[in-house]
């Protein structure tokens, strides 16, 4: 993979706009609320019953089944289907208050087969903000869905149906010496079944990570066709990349199961890491997760981060700061 390539999977950033209606108590990570909100009203669009996150009948064509609960891949060597959905919660990680008719913002990704399906997705999400989020069920109003890069309003309050959008993300820029990574949401990087820390945050943990997730997004929605990165070669420049964590802390944060009725801490890195050495072939990869994440529960937001380097790079507007007006 080298930076002037693009990438064949299609991918697209929305913005969704949310008036509250009553008296709205933020929790300080909102990524899962929206989750929960957003798989419990596609769930109850679908045309047949669901059991225990099974596939149903019309697997092949249904929007619960193909976006938030994509079968395993018996086929694919690590049986794993990633989601092809992420939801980029708003900033800053405390709780806060709206009154009754301000707004917040948050991000919505959508990768391959999840596209076709965007009608559903902006009706289930209409249908959880009528119904209400948090434990309070505080009702809310969809105000209206934007692509990103396009500026352009895809679905607003009345439209019967969302406009297709665009499929394409900037051009990535060639990557120099030096890069900064800036993390806004935990990261959750996953070595023997732990969560890696600070102290062990490597460069190769960090690459080869994105590269297998980006592996395993096209094996999932391209099929045979899906172009394969050269892992030996990608691991070997890794390891003679230089990573400085010193501008990283542990974020806590901690989430309600429904499922598994429990509390779960879910905590991971923030704040600012350094890359040092060739850099130049990852350019693609690094701008590439921009969008995708990385890391463990990207569903809901996870592993989100943008690029800084001497010469500013081309990369995704930041969709995580709130607004709220009156």
């Amino acid at each position: 993979m080298t930076a002037a390539t693009t990438t064949p999977l299609p991918i697209a950033r929305l913005i969704l706009t949310v008036r509250a209606d009553a008296p709205l108590h933020l929790p300080p990570y909102i990524g899962s609320t929206l989750r929960g909100a957003f798989g419990h009203a596609l769930k109850s669009l679908a045309l047949l019953p669901h059991h225990h996150n099974n596939p149903c009948a019309l697997a092949e064509r249904c929007p619960y089944c193909q976006v938030f609960a994509p079968a395993p891949q018996p086929t694919h060597p690590s049986g794993q289907t990633p989601a092809p959905y992420i939801i980029e919660p708003p900033a800053p990680y405390h709780p806060r208050r709206l009154q009754p008719g301000q707004t917040f913002r948050f991000g919505l990704v959508l990768i391959g087969k999840a596209l076709p399906h965007l009608p559903a997705i902006v009706q289930a999400f209409e249908r959880a903000m009528r119904h209400g989020l948090t434990q309070q069920h505080t009702p809310c109003t969809l105000l209206n869905v934007q692509h990103e890069q396009a500026r352009q309003t895809l679905w607003q309050t009345g439209q019967s149906q969302a406009t297709q959008p665009a499929t394409t993300i900037p051009p990535a820029s060639t990557l120099g010496q030096h890069l900064s990574l800036h993390l806004h949401t935990p990261l959750r990087l996953q070595q023997q079944s732990r969560i890696i820390g600070q102290n062990q945050l490597t460069a190769y943990h960090l690459l080869i990570g994105l590269a297998r997730r980006y592996q395993l997004l096209l094996d999932t929605h391209l099929g045979p066709q899906a172009p394969q990165q050269n892992f030996s070669q990608l691991a070997e420049l890794a390891h003679t990349i230089d990573l400085d964590a010193s501008e990283l802390h542990w974020f806590d944060w901690e989430r309600y199961s429904n499922r598994q009725q429990q509390a779960m801490k879910l905590g991971g890195l923030l704040g600012t890491l350094h890359l040092h050495g060739q850099l130049a072939p990852f350019s693609q990869l690094l701008h590439l997760g921009q969008w995708l994440h990385l890391g463990k529960e990207t569903t809901f937001g996870l592993g989100g981060y943008a690029i800084d380097q001497d010469t500013p790079a081309t990369r995704p507007a930041h969709t995580h700061t709130p607004t709220a007006t009156a």
